[in-house]
């Protein structure tokens, strides 16, 4: 699953929204107009390397978290199907015990996610420069071990529709490093002036795909 978190953004299907209330015309289609925007400036950030700009406009941490939480709460189902391999579930159980050990455990694991992504993005390899980063070594290393490290593409914006003062925006990501291309629906929010993307509606779908993929991989 940590492969999946990676690749920073991951595929969902785009359901129908409606707005359950309406700010001023004007406002709203201003909000509009920067949530359309920002999948295109988070692609220049990645494209610049530039890890400061490309934080401004993505919450990596609520993004990590949830995806965490969706995989902790499937974890035990998946085991008993051999979804997942024996050293990730060795990896994974501590993090989902309710104590302060686990917590740390967890932490340690978003952590560690968290600077993947960055690097990733600060290396250049995100953008298709050759990745100067250090590979990831020890307990950790199959975390990362089948992690996609080409160029990330954004594609096909779509029209952002309003959702409790919120965006949804439609996007494409394709990954130039498997060939594979994910259509997104970011979770948008007003913030400074600009518009931040801070969760990805269908994260199951994105958690399932990428496991199916490196089951496939692996048959």
């Amino acid at each position: 699953m940590l492969n999946i978190l990676a690749r920073a953004f991951g595929p969902c299907a785009l359901c129908c929204l409606f707005l359950s209330a309406m700010t001023p015309v004007a406002a709203s289609t201003a909000d509009a107009s920067l949530a359309a925007r920002c999948p295109a400036q988070i692609g220049l950030a990645i494209d610049a390397a530039d890890t400061a700009a490309f934080e401004k406009l993505v919450d990596i941490d609520a993004i990590l978290n949830e995806g965490f939480n969706i995989f902790l709460r499937d974890l035990e189902a998946m085991q008993e199907a051999g979804d997942i391999p024996p050293l990730l579930a060795l990896l994974f159980s501590p993090a989902a015990m309710r104590n302060a050990a686990g917590e740390q455990i967890r932490a340690l694991l978003v952590n560690e996610t968290k600077a993947f992504v960055l690097n990733g993005v600060a290396s250049g390899a995100f953008a298709g420069r050759p990745p100067d980063g250090r590979a990831a070594q020890g307990l950790l290393a199959p975390l990362f071990a089948d992690a996609s490290t080409g160029r990330k593409e954004i594609r096909n914006i779509g029209v952002p529709r309003g959702k409790n003062g919120e965006w949804l925006v439609p996007f494409v990501v394709h990954d130039l490093g498997n060939g594979e291309s994910y259509p997104v629906v970011g979770r948008l929010s007003p913030a400074h002036g600009q518009c931040r993307l801070t969760a990805i509606e269908n994260l199951d779908e994105l958690i399932h795909r990428i496991n199916e993929e490196r089951k496939n991989r692996e048959e």
